[in-house]
């Protein structure tokens, strides 16, 4: 019986299909990481978005100020608003007490931070590394108010309520490009590229006291 083992010829055809299938399933991994970091970042957005409705409705009777402080058309999250916290611009009301309308500019500007990325920064020059990529908020109002308040003087004031719901939008620049979002025009014509532009959105109904 001839006993043979592999020729040099066939070594080389298999480590040559071998290295087409390790290409593949690199090809795979890259796929998968960049699916997962859109995820993340998805994940990121939504939690900014929860964050300042919950603000809002803490603060329901100035809800209507939030979205006149971060209107579609000049969204927050360069972070110069969160640098007035510090040169006192903006009253701190970390450290001390605020009227309503002081809230909704602290809260817009610990917003504004969280979206510029100011949670997390470099220590050799201090850049901002925190947060997802070119971040950009937005509060509207949507449709019309749900119920009417009752012919003044609503007696107790305070007593009744009606709602109104505001759409808050966290947009982002995505690594490709993608379908364009159609849901929300937040950050539109920031990134250059549509297809680049992504958007998560938040609808709350807020109940806001009669006066």
């Amino acid at each position: 019986m001839l006993n043979r083992g592999f020729t040099l010829l066939e070594v080389l055809i298999t480590l040559v299909i071998l290295m087409f299938g390790l290409l593949g399933l690199a090809g795979l991994m890259a796929k998968g990481q960049r699916a997962s970091f859109e995820g993340f970042q998805r994940q990121q957005a939504l939690s900014y978005a929860t964050d300042i409705a919950e603000r809002i409705r803490s603060n329901r009777d100035r809800a209507a100020g939030y979205a006149t402080a971060a209107p579609l058309a000049t969204p927050v999250g360069s972070g110069a608003r969160f640098a007035d916290i510090a040169n006192g611009t903006i009253t701190n009301c970390g450290a001390g007490t605020c009227t309503p309308a002081d809230t909704v500019a602290y809260d817009i500007a610990l917003w504004d931070g969280a979206l510029a990325g100011a949670s997390e920064s470099e220590v050799a020059g201090g850049a901002r590394v925190g947060g997802i990529l070119r971040a950009n908020g937005c509060i509207a109002a949507t449709g019309a108010a749900i119920g009417a308040c009752p012919a003044a003087p609503a007696t107790p004031a305070g007593r009744f309520f009606f709602g109104q719901r505001y759409t808050i939008s966290v947009a982002w620049q995505g690594r490709d490009p993608s379908t364009a979002p159609t849901n929300s025009t937040c950050g539109a014509g920031l990134y250059g590229n549509e297809a680049l532009r992504r958007v998560v959105t938040l609808d709350v109904i807020v109940q806001i006291p009669c006066p």
